[in-house]
């Protein structure tokens, strides 16, 4: 059976200090906690996958939380 963790996201917001408490089966990517750190943070939602076929050099997640502000982002287990 699979054990429900829980991790603590520490990042910064427009260099502020900011955390997220998550509980998940499976340690986020940090794919997955930028989508929603720009859930929590942004009052407007837009489209921020890329099409299979554009070739970027960031992908529009990475360019959506640079615009935010959103840095610093590290994920840990805690107890």
């Amino acid at each position: 059976m699979h054990e429900l963790k829980h991790y603590q996201i520490d990042y910064r917001i427009n260099g502020q200090p900011d955390f997220l408490t998550l509980d998940e089966f499976v340690e986020p990517t940090l794919d997955q906690v930028r989508l929603r750190l720009l859930h929590k943070h942004s009052g407007e939602l837009r489209m921020v996958e890329d099409a299979p076929w554009e070739e970027n050099l960031r992908s529009s997640l990475e360019r959506r939380a640079d615009e935010l502000g959103l840095s610093d982002i590290r994920i840990r287990l805690i107890g």
